[in-house]
């Protein structure tokens, strides 16, 4: 049962469109540019083979200022000087080229290619002089694929908002009683009872008493403190022969419209959300420390470095892991300084001997 406290406010259809296309462009915009890249290598895939000698090998470091005044930094170029020598039909040929690249692939030259070592190359037919050291090397092109991917994966979701915002715009209306902060009405015993659901969320058995869970979880109580209050009215009721004629629906809607007076700022549970957050965390962490154990670290024992795509896995282990970590501390801050009071009020309201 979804109970929503305040009016929603609903984008017009129009904004949703506007966002989809602004997005899928701007991840249009790399691509794009890769083009022409793509296209060479995808020719020169085409091309035949043969193994080159490596003659000579020089991989140059250059170290220069970058970044602004305030916050300067040391960039590092690398570029590496080869001299390779390959025979096409009887012909010899002594080709010497330099060439600008990353630091990982520097180190594949010094590991797998040193002097006197031998390389596959693709040559063209035509000019067997124009060559390629890398053949069907698409590594560079992964990259911008994902951004192109995931700017149209976001954009039809924008695109799918916009159409159930523009023909569904009846649907889902929220109820004059629930507006007014109400809670459903339910004939059935009540009983405190529950089921725990995915990440531990609680649904109470009665649809009133769930509905007023949700309500006092979006004060910022906790579970805890809901436990208390529940636990407290069950304590009662052995007490008082009179308390199965307080615990019905007129009195759930006192404490309810006691809760709406309640002078509350922000009405989240941010406290579940943080700890969904951080079992997805964990999940993320565990998904990618089989990759980076399988893959990555035999490359980073061979070559001492890694490409860029190589770091995802490692990031994709340690930083949610240093995320859970931190948010711990934060968490448990939080909900302390989060309390509203409203738990307390709750606990006087039902020792008021009055009612």
């Amino acid at each position: 049962m979804e109970i929503t406290l305040n009016g929603e406010i609903n984008p017009p259809p129009l904004a949703f469109f506007v966002f989809g296309f602004i997005v899928f462009l701007l991840g249009c915009i790399w691509p794009v540019f890769m083009v022409d890249d793509f296209q060479n290598e995808l020719e020169a895939s085409s091309w035949p083979t043969t193994d080159a000698t490596v003659v000579a090998l020089d991989v140059y470091i250059y170290e220069y200022q970058c970044g602004d005044s305030q916050s300067s930094d040391t960039c590092r170029e690398y570029l590496v000087n080869y001299h390779l020598r390959y025979m096409i039909n009887g012909t010899i040929f002594n080709v010497e080229e330099s060439e600008e690249v990353s630091h990982f692939d520097s180190r594949v030259w010094e590991v797998d290619y040193p002097v006197n070592s031998t390389r596959e190359i693709a040559y063209n037919p035509e000019n067997p002089e124009h060559f390629d050291v890398n053949p069907e090397h698409y590594t560079p092109f992964i990259a911008p694929l994902i951004v192109l991917i995931a700017s149209s994966l976001l954009s039809i979701l924008f695109i799918i908002g916009g159409v159930k915002s523009l023909f569904n715009s009846d649907r889902h209306q929220i109820s004059s009683d629930q507006e007014k902060g109400m809670l459903p009405q339910s004939n059935e015993n009540i009983t405190f009872t529950y089921a725990k659901g995915a990440w531990g969320v609680r649904i109470y058995d009665h649809p009133t008493v769930e509905a007023l869970a949700q309500k006092l979880l979006s004060f910022s109580c906790t579970y805890e403190q809901i436990d208390t209050f529940f636990t407290a009215c069950q304590a009662t009721e052995g007490n008082n022969a009179t308390f199965d004629d307080r615990i019905d629906l007129e009195w759930l809607n006192e404490v309810n419209q006691m809760v709406e007076q309640h002078n509350s700022i922000a009405k989240y549970n941010w406290i579940q959300k943080a700890n969904i957050a951080r079992i997805i965390l964990l999940l993320i962490s565990v998904i990618f420390a089989p990759i980076a154990l399988i893959f990555v670290l035999p490359v980073w024992l061979t070559y001492y470095a890694l490409p860029w795509y190589g770091w995802i896995p490692v990031w994709g282990v340690l930083t949610p892991l240093g995320l859970v970590v931190i948010t711990r501390k934060l968490v448990a801050e939080f909900a302390y300084k989060i309390d509203q009071g409203l738990a307390a009020t709750l606990m006087d309201f039902l020792n008021n001997d009055e009612y």
